[in-house]
């Protein structure tokens, strides 16, 4: 746990349904804190569209600053200095409305897929393992510093409907065509399938070891009754 820098958040009691996943940096400091602060600015805000996240980041910044301010000058000198530097994060988000319309922002290399009838219908905004790199866009805490430009996409939902969102390591790993599991069959899982499926693929190095984050949304039958939301809650390690 204390090496686990993902986050994930979900709102699913109400419409408009919302989802985020956050990977935080490992080289900087307090990037778990910072993932967690991003992920729950987007459930609890909405933040889904560039507009909005550029918008809501300054505030987030802020709380971001504030929250770890005592914690950074009781430790070592070092923590002061890694922490002034800022903290980095890769940034997905998504949010589901009863009209049937859905729309996502990302920042870096989280994946999104959709998933009907058992077969996967779209990737975004990677649809290959190959084009995960080690230099993703990075949403910084640092005021100072600028926001990549967010990407964007949207679409309608139909009943029956699943959402997957996913950190990195877990989105490369249902893309590679070597891997045994995919986007389909990680949409059926729920946690202990979830971390059988992480320990396999590390144990067969189809996955790589990083921390891996799931986020499961099915759309319940009924849009005026609620979406359903079945996270799976990720494997930390």
């Amino acid at each position: 746990m204390d090496a686990y820098e993902d986050a994930a958040s979900v709102r699913a009691e109400a419409w408009p349904a919302r989802l985020a996943v956050a990977d935080g940096a490992t080289e900087s400091a307090f990037a778990k804190e910072w993932a967690e602060r991003l992920t729950r600015g987007v459930v609890e805000q909405g933040a889904s569209t560039p507009e909005s996240l550029r918008r809501a980041v300054p505030d987030w910044q802020a709380q971001w600053r504030a929250a770890v301010r005592a914690r950074a000058e009781e430790g070592p000198w070092y923590v002061g200095a890694k922490a002034a530097e800022g903290a980095f994060a890769t940034l997905l988000g998504l949010s589901l409305r009863a009209d049937g319309r859905w729309r996502a922002v990302s920042v870096g290399d989280g994946c999104l897929f959709r998933v009907r009838d058992g077969a996967p219908v779209r990737s975004w905004p990677f649809g290959a393992a190959d084009a995960f790199t080690n230099r993703p866009a990075l949403v910084p805490s640092r005021p100072g510093q600028t926001l990549p430009t967010p990407e964007a996409t949207s679409g309608s939902w139909s009943a029956g409907d699943v959402f997957v969102l996913a950190t990195d390591a877990v989105a490369a790993w249902l893309l590679a065509p070597e891997s045994s599991v995919g986007p389909a069959a990680a949409a059926a899982w729920d946690e202990t399938q979830f971390r059988r499926a992480v320990e396999q693929g590390r144990t067969k190095e189809t996955l790589r070891n990083d921390d891996a984050t799931l986020l499961i949304m099915r759309i319940a039958e009924t849009p005026d009754a609620g979406p359903e939301a079945s996270p799976a809650p990720p494997n930390r390690s």
